[in-house]
């Protein structure tokens, strides 16, 4: 039998849409600030947001006599008609988000207008109106939401910890923040100072605030088709990872588009790190109603995403000169000319580019404990060009492709690492985290213990004293620790261990030496022992060959001396 649902239950299966956990209240409630012209905005969160949610704007505030309209489902003053969703020039605009808040916790508004003498006050409970009445309070709007899904405790048990929750809305407050430099943002919790901007207009200030100031920031402009895009982007100082973290905002809305990652990702692969895309475009040619979060979208022109990306990344660096982005620090080293004894070096008849020397970090890797005086049962030959190890092992001649070959020394080593008691290695300098960075290592401080960082609450903030005691050369300990929080962001098997040593082994097998890198005879060498040292010495970590057997049974057939 069908039959109507109480409106009880369908208000709460709409704000399920609108509303999944604390930064979705958030995300409607600072939107709703930015479109009535705040140009300061203090969030403070109690308990993550599951407790307490209060947003204060200096805005154009709402009228006493509309505020219980702004409760109602479907009652905006962004849009009158069905032609106005062809040309949205908001961030809001569905009139459901402070009606789906108020269905599933308690509301305090309190609002004044710029030119009125007095505001007004308005209480809901269990999305029934309790109290409005007129009172004193500052211009603008203050909204408070107490015991988000207390009347929903299905939906509040799936809520992450205070700290997971707080990173969440820290997220997205940063995001708008990036995107709205001339506003002054503060995020609170628990009565401490997360985040702030101070509202300058300083878009690479705001940037190396969420992002870090380790390295340079870059920028670039596109104008493509119907498009402009304004790109920021940050190299990851010492992580080799190839994942990159993409924020992106079309007409000043933040959104989570496939289109958008995609064309970075394919069209920047050597370029990982931080990027900010700032998509400008007629409203007509994006559909921005798709979803209750308004977080997805759909472009008429998709293919200019990736005409515009791909410039934008010729700009800042061709994705196959990824040493335009490597560290100015270190020297490359002058390699004399190999002597081979009695054998010959095979004549050079490609026009490819000349391999490059070997870095000295890189030698570090593979180096150490090696004895020059003992001789291997092998035979080098020499590198060809290349870049492949050619060796006699007197059964017959053997390729070496080095990149794979370091690939597996460096995994095997770090797993055995890891598969040993871990310590954990003391900095002779704490290092101070950025806040952005600390509010993650908060949240998985514990997994982040039993790997063997150490971290400390002081005055100043959240300080890294201990990394895991990785061998030299490894990434710098900041990186590393972006890294495996990355890790553990992004994957949720039950083995913490297994998925950061897997997430280590990746970033040493990023940093090998490069097809492409010069060796010498006794680097050569003992990158072969090392090799033959490993429990899987045939393959890469990601499956492919590290060397090809050319027995002198097929030397003898292919010459035709059989």
């Amino acid at each position: 039998m069908i039959k109507a649902l109480p409106e009880n239950v369908w208000t709460r299966i709409a704000a399920g849409e609108v509303v999944e956990r604390p930064a979705s209240a958030v995300k409607e409630l600072v939107e709703n600030s930015l479109d009535a012209g705040a140009t300061q905005i203090r969030v403070s969160l109690s308990d993550g947001g599951r407790q307490r949610i209060i947003v204060q704007d200096n805005g154009s505030g709402i009228a006493f006599d509309e505020l219980p309209l702004a409760l109602m489902y479907h009652a905006t003053s962004k849009i009158s008609e069905v032609a106005d969703l062809e040309n949205i020039m908001t961030l809001g605009y569905r009139g459901e988000a402070l009606a789906s808040i108020a269905s599933v916790a308690d509301v305090e508004i309190r609002s004044r207008q710029k030119n009125s003498d007095s505001g007004g006050l308005i209480r809901t409970h269990d999305g029934k109106i309790t109290e409005h009445l007129e009172i004193n309070c500052n211009i603008g709007t203050r909204i408070q939401v107490d015991n988000l899904f207390s009347a929903l405790p299905a939906r509040r048990k799936f809520l992450k910890s205070a700290v997971g929750e707080l990173r969440r809305a820290a997220v997205f407050l940063r995001e708008y923040a990036v995107c709205n430099p001339d506003i002054a943002f503060t995020l609170e919790h628990d009565n401490k100072q997360i985040f702030s901007t101070e509202g300058t207009g300083d878009k690479k200030r705001v940037l190396s605030k969420i992002w870090s100031d380790s390295t340079d920031i870059q920028n670039t402009n596109i104008q493509s088709g119907h498009l402009t895009l304004e790109c920021w982007f940050q190299s990851k100082a010492g992580i080799a990872s190839g994942r990159s973290d993409i924020i992106a905002f079309v007409n000043g809305r933040a959104v989570n588009d496939p289109v958008i990652k995609s064309a970075v990702t394919q069209g920047a692969r050597e370029l990982s790190g931080n990027w900010a895309l700032f998509f400008t475009l007629e409203p007509s040619l994006v559909d921005v109603n798709i979803h209750p979060a308004k977080s997805e979208i759909r472009f008429r022109y998709p293919a200019e995403i990736y005409i515009a990306v791909k410039s934008a990344v010729n700009n800042l660096g061709s994705p196959m000169k990824p040493e335009a982005f490597a560290p100015h620090n270190v020297p490359k080293i002058q390699i004399k000319s190999q002597s081979h004894k009695s054998l010959r070096q095979p004549a050079n008849y490609s026009r490819q580019e000349p391999v490059k020397p070997v870095m000295p970090e890189q030698q570090e890797l593979f180096l150490e404990d090696f004895d020059a005086n003992n001789e291997p049962e092998i035979n080098y030959i020499g590198q060809s060009s290349g870049g492949y190890l050619i060796f006699d092992n007197f059964e017959g001649i053997v390729l070496m492709d080095p990149h794979a070959a370091h690939e597996r020394v460096n995994y095997e080593r770090i797993k055995a690492l890891a598969d040993s008691s871990q310590n954990m290695q003391k900095l002779l300098m704490p290092i101070l985290l950025h806040p952005t960075l600390a509010i993650e290592a908060h949240e998985y401080s514990r997994e982040l213990n039993e790997a063997g960082f150490e971290l400390a609450d002081t005055s100043q903030g959240l300080e890294l004293r201990g990394v895991p005691a990785l061998p030299e050369g490894e990434p710098e300990p900041e990186a590393l620790l972006r890294a495996s929080i990355n890790a553990l962001k992004n994957n949720h098997a039950p083995d913490v261990k297994d998925i950061l040593w897997r997430t280590w082994a990746t970033m040493a097998c990023k940093a090998s030496v490069k097809l492409t890198s010069k060796l010498t005879r006794e680097e050569a060498i003992a990158l072969w022992e090392k090799l033959h040292d490993c429990k899987q010495p045939s393959v890469c970590p990601h499956g492919r060959p590290t060397m090809i057997n050319i027995t002198n049974q097929d030397l003898t057939r292919q010459f035709g001396r059989e």
